[in-house]
């Protein structure tokens, strides 16, 4: 799959993408979630989280369950950004995350998330959405990059030259490939 660089420094780095049916395939070999580590359901979240949203760990970072709303009848969870963010734009409204329920339980981001919130609602020592599951505070994004790395590795991708921010690039080729349009992935990627 290639993906389209206008940053001459990323060019040689990411002229192709890794394939995103290999991590998806880890990513499903990881349930039923209630018998996953809360380790293992991390890393399955954020990777969850990144591949459907495209998002930057920063964007990642920002998910605050006080800003969460979830509608069960309709299968979404949405979450109102409240920080600003590397592309937030002077005049323009923060953005919002939205998931929505997938049908393979296995790899359904709304699924995952709620399995998350609740496995971590009596050790959790903060709003953010994502903490450590050795102290259970909020983690930082270079913490969020190294778990998407770990996925990565896991998943068989070689991360000499796959970093964590190539989530953004695989995921979106994947969706151009399976026919999302080209309007859709730049609003969901915020681009």
């Amino acid at each position: 799959v290639i993906i389209a660089s206008w940053r001459p420094s990323t060019i040689k780095q990411y002229q192709y993408s890794w394939d995103v049916n290999l991590v998806l395939s880890f990513l499903s070999s990881l349930y039923p979630l209630e018998d996953l580590t809360l380790k293992n359901l991390t890393f399955k979240l954020v990777a969850l989280v990144a591949l459907t949203t495209a998002a930057r760990a920063q964007s990642i970072s920002a998910l605050d369950l006080n800003f969460m709303s979830f509608s069960q009848r309709q299968g979404i969870i949405v979450f109102h950004i409240q920080e600003l963010l590397k592309t937030t734009r002077p005049g323009f409204s923060l953005p919002n995350v939205v998931f929505k329920r997938f049908v393979k339980p296995e790899l359904c981001v709304v699924k995952t998330l709620i399995n998350y919130v609740l496995r971590t609602r009596d050790v959790r020592k903060t709003s953010s959405l994502f903490i450590s599951f050795a102290t259970f505070r909020k983690v930082s994004t270079s913490t969020l990059s190294r778990w998407l790395k770990t996925v990565l590795l896991l998943a068989g991708i070689d991360i000499n030259i796959f970093k964590a921010h190539s989530f953004r690039g695989a995921s979106t080729s994947a969706a151009l490939a399976s026919g999302c349009s080209v309007k859709d992935i730049m609003a969901t990627a915020n681009w």
